[in-house]
């Protein structure tokens, strides 16, 4: 009789056990929706949606930032003259980018572009180096 007792609370429990399964899975299946599409086609449908249509933010135009021009030496003679801008060597009356050079010193450099006069000068530690040099062979 034990046995039989024992038999039926296991029957019973095991039963209660199944249909609490059963429910949490219910649930889960409650969640999910069979019939809707997975994300990544979501996503492609809404872009699809919008290609067309025109947006009230505006594209910023970026304009490439070039290095400034930096005199780096001058060779400067009687017959000839001759400066280093962004390792370019230039005379007067030679171009880069867009600037003229029309005056050329022992220490400066003077561009033209489109109207506006660009200075350029040697770094005084260069010109102080320079004289160092000069003195010391005297």
């Amino acid at each position: 009789m034990l046995r039989i007792i024992s038999t039926y609370i296991a029957v019973v429990v095991l039963l209660s056990l199944g249909f609490f399964g059963v429910g949490t899975m219910a649930k889960a299946a409650e969640l999910r929706d069979p019939m809707q599409p997975p994300p990544f086609a979501l996503q492609k449908f809404r872009q699809a949606k919008w290609a067309g249509k025109a947006t009230k933010t505006k594209a910023k135009v970026v304009k490439p930032k070039q290095n400034p021009l930096q005199l780096t030496s001058i060779l400067y003679a009687q017959d000839r003259k001759i400066a280093i801008i962004n390792d370019q060597m230039l005379v007067v009356g030679d171009r880069i980018r867009g600037a003229e050079l029309i005056k050329l010193t022992r220490a400066t450099a003077r561009l033209v572009r489109k109207g506006k006069v660009i200075n350029l000068s040697l770094d005084n530690n260069l010109t102080a180096v320079r004289k160092e040099a000069v003195e010391s062979d005297l």
